[in-house]
C-alpha cells in the first residue's frame, strides 16, 4: 500500500509542477472556458427573451455546464494519456512498471481528479458571480455524487484510449465525445427510468437535485446512490474491457509501442 501512495504522490507532484510551470497556458484555458461559458449564458438568456419563457433555470444550466467540463477533463485525462504515450513510444515503459497499468491510470485518474477540482471551483465561483444565481454547494453530499458519476467518464475515456491503439488516428470522432457527454449531462434521467443506464446521467440528476433542489444526500435516498454507483461501475468496467480488447489487438500486431 505504501508503494501505491508513492505512485499517486508522483502524479500529484507531476500534476503540480506541469501547472506551476506552464501557468500561462493553464491560465489561458481557463480564460477560454470561462468565455465560452459567457457564450453560452449569453445565448440561452436571448433565446429566453426571444421567447417570452419565464421561469429561472440559470441554475441548472450552471450545473451543467461545471459537471459537463469536469466530466470531459475526466475523460480528457484518460484518453488523451493513452494516446500521447503511445505517440511518443512511451506506453510500453507504463507496462514495464511494478504496479501494472491498472494501478499506474489509477493514480493518473486521481491525481487529475484533484487538479481538475480547482478548475471547477475557480469555475463555478466565477459563473456564480457572473449570474448572480444561487446553488447549494454542500461538499459532503456532491463529493461521492461526483465521484460516481465520473467512473461514467472514466470508462468512456479507456474505451476511447484503446480504440486509439489500435487505429492511432481518430480525432476526427473524439471531438464527437464532448457533445456526447453534453447530451448524457442533459438527458431528464431523473423522469426517464431507462436513462439512468446511460454513463453519468443519473448521476448528474442527483447532483442537480442537491445543487438546484437543495436535497442532501440522504434525502436523496441510499437506494439512488447505490443505483447510481453500481451503474457506474458498470460503465467502467466496460471501458475497461473495451481497452483490453483493444490492447491485446495492438500487442499481436505489435502495435502497442508505435504511432
Amino acid at each position: 500500500m505504501l508503494k501505491k501512495l508513492l505512485l499517486l504522490q508522483a502524479f500529484l507532484k507531476k500534476e503540480f509542477i506541469v501547472f506551476r510551470r506552464y501557468w500561462v497556458n493553464s491560465l489561458g484555458s481557463m480564460i477560454t472556458l470561462y468565455v465560452i461559458f459567457l457564450l453560452v449564458i449569453g445565448g440561452f438568456q436571448g433565446v429566453r427573451a426571444w421567447a417570452g419563457v419565464g421561469g429561472d433555470t440559470v441554475e441548472g444550466l450552471v450545473v451543467g455546464y461545471v459537471l459537463w467540463l469536469f466530466m470531459l477533463a475526466t475523460y480528457q485525462d484518460v484518453s488523451h494519456t493513452l494516446r500521447s504515450e503511445a505517440q511518443e513510444g512511451t506506453l510500453e515503459q507504463l507496462y514495464m512498471s511494478t504496479h501494472g497499468l491498472g494501478w499506474v491510470m489509477g493514480a493518473k485518474v486521481v491525481a487529475g481528479f484533484f487538479t481538475n477540482l480547482v478548475l471547477v471551483v475557480v469555475l463555478l465561483l466565477a459563473a456564480l458571480a457572473t449570474t448572480g444565481v444561487t446553488l447549494n454547494v454542500d461538499f459532503l453530499s456532491l463529493l461521492p455524487l461526483v465521484v460516481g458519476t465520473l467512473l461514467g467518464s472514466v470508462g468512456i475515456g479507456f474505451a476511447i484510449g484503446g480504440i486509439t491503439l489500435v487505429l492511432k488516428r481518430i480525432d476526427s470522432y473524439t471531438q464527437m465525445v464532448q457533445f456526447l457527454l453534453i447530451a448524457l449531462v442533459a438527458v431528464p434521467a431523473g423522469r426517464v427510468l431507462w436513462m439512468r443506464l446511460l454513463p453519468c446521467s443519473y448521476g448528474s440528476a442527483l447532483i442537480t437535485r442537491v445543487m438546484v433542489g437543495g436535497e442532501s444526500l440522504v434525502q436523496l435516498g441510499l437506494w439512488n446512490v447505490a443505483a447510481m454507483f453500481f451503474v457506474g461501475l458498470i460503465h467502467l468496467l466496460l471501458g475497461f474491457g473495451v481497452y483490453k480488447i483493444c490492447e491485446r489487438k495492438a500487442m499481436l500486431a505489435g502495435m502497442l509501442g508505435h504511432y
